[in-house]
């Protein structure tokens, strides 16, 4: 096997922006009524030489499994979380339940590299 690096490719993605996790409890701020965690990524890229940015805000619920009642409250609550943000309910915002084991480990993933790159960045 014969394997090289080559050029550059230009790709549409400008930037990934994680924003800090925030903690929504079932009454008292303290961990043992924390309910769910809001994750909010933003991905910048170019459209048709516009900057275009799309938010993904998704919600980590520590229950096992939700009533539909449940997951109604939860997504209100995200719904709101943007609203405060000043986040456009538009077709660039995707509010999503994390109910996916297989999905909580690749996020868990994308937001540990993010800290090792940006520790990698603040020590040079």
């Amino acid at each position: 096997m014969n394997l090289n690096i080559g050029n550059s490719i230009p790709v549409a993605t400008s930037f990934v922006k994680s924003n800090p996790a925030v903690p929504v409890y079932n009454g008292e701020e303290n961990m043992e009524n924390l309910y769910a965690v809001i994750y909010h990524i933003e991905i910048g890229y170019n459209k048709s030489g516009e900057q275009e940015i799309l938010q993904y805000v998704i919600v980590d619920y520590k229950k096992y499994s939700l009533t539909e009642e449940e997951k109604k409250n939860i997504l209100e609550i995200a719904q709101n979380y943007c609203e405060n943000k000043g986040i456009e309910n538009d077709k660039n915002l995707e509010i999503k339940l994390l109910d996916n084991e297989i999905a909580e480990d690749f996020l868990e993933k994308i937001f540990n590299n993010m800290k090792v790159i940006r520790g990698m960045i603040s020590n040079e």
